[in-house]
């Protein structure tokens, strides 16, 4: 190592610039090669993935609406789905489910829910959310507040399409 300290220092200033710009291109390089190029080329794999998924996916779609629906389906329609079903599913769909301390289903049009320590704001939005999309309405509410800000329990009866 000092003998190529030596070296380099035994040259003339324009030369140590000369060969430090040179090694300066060769590190430049070693890091495109190495890094860059491999990083760039997984990438184009990814790409060229999607697109193949994306195009296998709308192929799926088309060949599915030409179908139609299955005898045996699980999709059915919101308004035919169990109560607790589709709430479980909602609560499940906007990170609520842990706070679910009980749901008693009273009939086939209503269910009654216990939430407690649930944030506030995600309660409201999920309530909205089975009016506007499953049309399930509140026909009964009772929240208190918790200790903790933005924390509620919730006594709630949903019921399907009126009381």
């Amino acid at each position: 190592m000092q003998a190529l300290r030596d070296w380099f220092m035994a040259l003339a200033p324009r030369e140590r610039w000369l060969v430090a710009a040179a090694g300066a291109l060769l590190l430049l390089a070693s890091v495109v090669i190495g890094i860059v190029r491999p990083l760039q080329e997984r990438a184009e794999r990814s790409d060229a993935l999607v697109a193949e998924r994306e195009a296998l996916l709308a192929e799926l779609d088309a060949l599915a609406a030409r179908l139609g629906p299955q005898r045996g389906s699980s999709t059915a329609p919101a308004n035919q789905q169990s109560l607790v079903l589709l709430v479980d599913r909602s609560l499940r769909s906007r990170g609520l489910a842990e706070f679910l301390v009980r749901n008693q289903p009273d009939g086939d049009r209503q269910i009654r829910l216990r939430l407690e320590r649930a944030p506030f704001d995600a309660v409201v939005e999920w309530l909205l959310e089975l009016q506007t999309r499953y049309g399930l309405s509140v026909l009964s509410a009772n929240i208190d507040r918790t200790p903790e800000a933005g924390r509620v329990i919730c006594n709630l009866v949903l019921t399907r399409g009126g009381a």
